[in-house]
């Protein structure tokens, strides 16, 4: 029979390992030793957890836990202390030149702060943290949530490197959540510009709500350009909820399609709230818009900030909201 001897710089000083000749046995490198028996948090090892939540008055749920990593189960139960690490936010944006907000604490609250990785098991039972996002998050923007295990019972070693799990969250919706507005009702409540010249191409205001994409609202040329900014207001009849918009550009290939489109909203047409700015491409096609605060209103205004082609005018073949 043969004997082994495993100096100081193992894991084990002075310990003697009694073999036979046919056994063999694997001794473990000192950082292989060193990274188990410790507690830290499975979803802190994933690169990162991204949950898209759709942005509705629900509540979802996104779990968190602490796990052993070890040879063997623990012997004894040990007692984990989690906290919602918001310091951990802004240390991460220093450190990966990123600029994500907290997630708002009004709209999420974790199961619990404490728990226990029971004798004989390897992990905490699963623990929930449960998310509004209409209470407090603004829709397509993303959020860092950071929980981390502050810290354990019975002298475990806690895996540093693995103490904090980081969460990105967002708020989105589809567009095919929603029903484009009946216009029927709709009309124009004011306009900086139109021209009638335009004959049977349309020319007004109200040709962007006729379901005809032929005709389009042109700002004034006959006789000269009306100055910008060029913006229109339309009456829906009654108070609505406005998710976002839906714009045509006017069939051709002209300059002067709307590019910046700042969107208001209001309940009288004179005290109006910004609903957002929109960014357009250089196309016929309809284009759809999400507003990230949903306001409700009667009245809603559009401004054209810029357009392609940096002409004095303007143009649109339809304009509808949902």
């Amino acid at each position: 029979m043969t004997f082994r001897y495993i100096t100081a710089s193992l894991l084990l000083p002075v310990l003697l390992l009694f073999i036979t000749g046919c056994e063999k046995i694997e001794i473990p490198k000192e950082d292989q030793v060193a990274a188990s028996s410790q507690v830290y948090m499975a979803a802190a090892a994933r690169n990162m957890n991204t949950p898209v939540l759709r942005m509705a008055d629900t509540t979802y749920k996104i779990t968190y836990g602490a796990s052993y990593g070890g040879f063997q189960k623990p012997a004894q139960p040990i007692s984990v202390e989690f906290i919602n690490d918001v310091a951990k936010v802004a240390t991460y944006n220093t450190q990966y030149g990123t600029n994500y907000a907290v997630l708002p604490e009004s709209c999420y609250q974790l199961e619990t702060l404490s728990s226990v990785i029971p004798s004989g098991e390897m992990s905490t039972a699963p623990l929930a943290i449960s998310i509004n996002p209409t209470k407090g998050m603004v829709l397509f923007k993303d959020y860092l949530l950071a929980v981390s295990i502050k810290q354990v019972s019975n002298n475990v070693k806690l895996n540093t490197a693995l103490q904090t799990a980081y969460y990105i969250i967002r708020a989105s919706l589809d567009f095919t959540d929603f029903t484009d507005y009946d216009r029927t009702q709709w009309s124009v409540a004011g306009i900086s510009s139109e021209e009638p010249a335009e004959g049977a191409n349309g020319g007004l205001g109200m040709h962007t709500i006729d379901g005809n994409t032929a005709t389009f609202w042109h700002t004034k040329w006959d006789g000269g350009f009306a100055p910008p900014p060029h913006w229109m207001t339309i009456d829906m009849g009654e108070k609505k909820t406005i998710h976002g918009l839906v714009m045509t550009g006017r069939q051709s290939t002209n300059s002067g399609k709307p590019n910046q489109v700042k969107l208001e909203v209001s309940d009288d047409s004179t005290t109006w709230t910004d609903a957002g700015t929109f960014t357009l491409q250089n196309v016929n096609a309809v284009q759809r818009f999400f507003v990230t605060t949903f306001p409700e209103g009667r009245y809603f205004k559009i401004t054209i900030l810029s357009n392609f082609g940096n002409v004095p005018y303007t143009h649109l073949a339809e304009l509808g909201a949902f």
